[in-house]
């Protein structure tokens, strides 16, 4: 069975010369005649129809509905797909894209994606903020149909969607590893010549309403919307589907996050087709890159959070940013060890850098029997370190209620006094670990 692979979709009354400027969208081309893609694949002509917001609007969170054949014209979408070339690889040559015609059979409204954007991302930004239909098309899935030239079969059934919808299931990661390798394919900007671009990163952290949201440092551009996320596991032999782009920019406190957001496929497929997922252990290893986080904490005083690090456990000394701790010691100093239990515990403030100064550190010390006995002391390294080598941060940028958030990148420069580095960073992430890959 063939790996879902990413195509582009371009709506059929948008200008097909590509020198231009076609605001298409990715999909996940499922099989010959299916494609996946994202609701926002709508938000250039949703406005302009009636009919199409009507139809939008009308879907059922949680039920699989057919498009009305009346819509058949207004929903058609020219398809391309990069073809394999016989070695399995694929073309770089835009001549050898193929183009197809679709129109889109059956939508859906996922309750998972509504819970989670209307929770966790209440009050965060995206890049069509603009569009009043932004919020309604967030949590939508739309199914393509590539009729057969033979038959010029247009009309599908139920029972055959689902089907086409458990064939991607099947082929879908159930449970993502924060760390794992990931990567992105898609046509950035929506222009033929750019399809079947990747990147690459790692899947940094799994949040929301049954971990329907991935989020990742692998990088999107506008018009990746649809596009797969894969995980590559570490025997790097092939991929994994995991996901779709649904979110490429944002912004969080008015600051731009630098991770791509993605729908995670199992548990949504899993939501339409009513099924139950058979209890199935993971493809890769936890116990890798959960060790990543063992020794980091998430440190709160007043309005102010950030990262902690655990230097010495025998004494209870962790190590965090003094811009954190600011407020201290007005404020009290909380450390909260993320794991199942959210256990809470307050810390002294040792030492801080004053003001103007060109460190910014913190030293806490907490009781020792209050310390998680799973966390682990960092391990300082000893070995110098070099411009360009793998390193990855594990802090909190967003989210203080889940595990830590992990984003992967080089060391761009080392001084005697600081490190500069590609990882994304965003407020929160604030006296973060940063780690050799791996350490």
């Amino acid at each position: 069975m063939d790996v879902p692979k990413s195509a582009l979709l371009l709506h059929s009354s948008i200008d097909k010369d590509p020198r231009g400027t076609p605001r298409g969208n990715s999909g996940i081309s499922i099989s010959k005649n299916w494609i996946l893609m994202h609701g926002t694949a709508l938000s250039q002509i949703i406005d302009k129809s009636q009919a199409i917001s009507s139809f939008i609007t009308s879907i059922v969170p949680g039920e699989l509905t057919i498009a009305p054949m009346e819509l058949t014209n207004e929903l058609k979408f020219r398809v391309y797909r990069d073809p394999e070339i016989d070695d399995g690889s694929r073309s770089d040559d835009y001549s050898r894209v193929q183009e197809h015609l679709g129109s889109v059979v059956a939508a859906w409204k996922c309750p998972l994606l509504m819970r989670t954007f209307d929770g966790f991302f209440e009050t965060w930004n995206f890049p069509k903020s603009t569009i009043k239909f932004d919020r309604l098309l967030r949590p939508i899935y739309l199914l393509v149909f590539i009729a057969d030239s033979e038959n010029g079969k247009s009309t599908v059934e139920i029972p055959t969607i689902k089907q086409a919808l458990s064939c991607l299931l099947d082929q879908s990661l159930r449970t993502p590893i924060r760390g794992s390798l990931s990567e992105i394919e898609s046509t950035p900007f929506g222009n033929p010549v750019f399809i079947g671009s990747i990147a690459r990163g790692v899947i940094s952290n799994v949040v929301g309403d049954e971990g329907c949201v991935i989020m990742t440092d692998a990088y999107a551009f506008p018009g990746s919307e649809g596009g797969p996320v894969y995980v590559i596991p570490p025997d790097c032999k092939h991929r994994i589907i995991s996901g779709m782009v649904i979110a490429p920019l944002s912004w969080c406190r008015e600051e731009w996050v630098d991770y791509t957001f993605a729908a995670n496929l199992a548990p949504c497929l899993l939501n339409i087709l009513q099924k139950k997922d058979p209890c199935c252990p993971p493809i890769i290893s936890r116990q890798e890159h959960e060790a990543l986080d063992r020794g980091v904490v998430l440190v709160r005083c007043g309005i102010n959070w950030g990262t902690g690090i655990l230097v010495d456990k025998d004494t209870g000394t962790f190590l965090t940013c003094s811009h954190v701790v600011a407020e201290a010691p007005e404020r009290e100093i909380s450390i909260v060890m993320t794991d199942q239990t959210n256990s809470r515990t307050w810390a002294k403030l040792l030492y801080r850098t004053p003001e103007n100064q060109p460190y910014d550190v913190a030293v806490l010390r907490v009781n020792p029997q209050d310390i998680d006995p799973s966390l682990r002391p960092l391990r300082l390294s000893r070995v110098p370190v070099v411009k360009g080598e793998p390193v990855v941060s594990v802090g909190f940028p967003f989210f203080s209620s889940v595990r830590p958030t992990i984003s992967s990148g080089v060391i761009s420069k080392s001084m005697d006094c600081a490190l500069l580095t590609t990882c994304c960073a965003q407020s929160g992430t604030s006296g973060a670990r940063p780690a050799r890959c791996w350490e």
